[in-house]
């Protein structure tokens, strides 16, 4: 995917980090698109929830971002279409119909024959970047990482979106969705050595207007994760030595789950946010190779 202008042992190391936002994720995409025009080398990539999907095809070399989109967006047609209802029953009436202990409002057969497409047998530690996948444990709420095993297990178990999928199991423990418990796993990236961090995250559009009670519930989300996420950015860039730099996509309206007719138009806020750090980027590689008197990234 990317030129390497030095050996990896000697510059400092970067590590593409790609955060929670469901189908807004699809702007990663846009984002290694810039990347790869920079020759920017990456070392490892971590992903969590949607951004797994998008980190699992960088670390396998990410070629073609904009084929790559167009393959995400054909993949998840009406894969959110499929209603369980036989699950939202038992919730509802779980004396009635033996609540088996996991609720899910959609189907996950579509999900999960498309997660396997994707995945194929491949495994996680087999990627020639290193990749790592964020969950989390449904039982005792911590965070997951996952750095081997079969790619399908970690993809599934990281967009396992709480009420909407049900849990997976991988290794014996019940996972859920990774941005429950990290939606932009930065401390991963650093405890894997990162020295330079670009952290993609995404905040949720914000209504000015409210025609249900459920869009009200929508907006306190809304407002919850959005400052998890700028405080998240916010305590890594104070107390860690690691530059990181972030990189926030400007999507003005809401991107529900079935709303794929839209991924070009994410792929473009991925590039335009990405474009915002590549003047810094190059002042920093420029001089990490004028440290090591080799030549940056162009």
């Amino acid at each position: 995917m990317v030129r390497d202008p030095e050996p990896p042992s000697t510059r400092r190391k970067l590590a593409l980090v790609i955060g929670s936002g469901a189908l807004k994720c699809a702007a990663a995409f846009g984002v290694a698109k810039v990347l790869q025009r920079e020759g920017v080398p990456i070392d490892m990539v971590v992903g969590c929830s949607g951004g797994a999907l998008c980190a699992a095809w960088v670390a396998a070399g990410g070629h073609d971002p904009d084929a790559a989109a167009a393959e995400f967006a054909a993949r998840w047609v009406g894969a959110f279409d499929r209603v369980n209802h036989r699950s939202v029953l038992s919730a509802l009436f779980p004396r009635l119909l033996r609540f088996a202990g996991q609720a899910s409002i959609v189907d996950d057969r579509h999900i999960n024959e498309t997660l396997r497409a994707y995945a194929g047998d491949a495994r996680i530690e087999d990627r020639p970047i290193r990749l790592f996948i964020v969950a989390t444990d449904f039982i005792h709420g911590d965070r997951v990482v996952l750095s081997q095993g079969p790619l399908f297990d970690a993809l599934r178990a990281s967009v396992a979106l709480p009420l909407v999928l049900p849990p997976w199991q991988v290794q014996g423990r019940r996972l859920v969705d990774g941005a429950v418990s990290d939606p932009v796993p930065v401390d991963v990236a650093i405890q894997e050595g990162g020295d330079i961090i670009l952290a993609v995250g995404f905040e949720n559009a914000l209504a000015t207007q409210f025609e249900s009670g459920m869009d009200m519930v929508m907006q306190l989300q809304s407002l919850m994760m959005n400052h998890m996420v700028r405080a998240q950015y916010a305590f890594y860039s104070l107390s860690h030595h690691a530059e990181v730099l972030p990189i926030i996509p400007q999507i003005a309206s809401r991107v529900g789950l079935r709303d794929v007719h839209l991924v070009p138009e994410l792929v473009a806020c991925g590039e335009r946010a990405a474009e915002l750090q590549v003047p810094y980027l190059r002042r920093l590689f420029a001089a990490s190779a004028g440290a090591h008197g080799t030549d940056g990234a162009t």
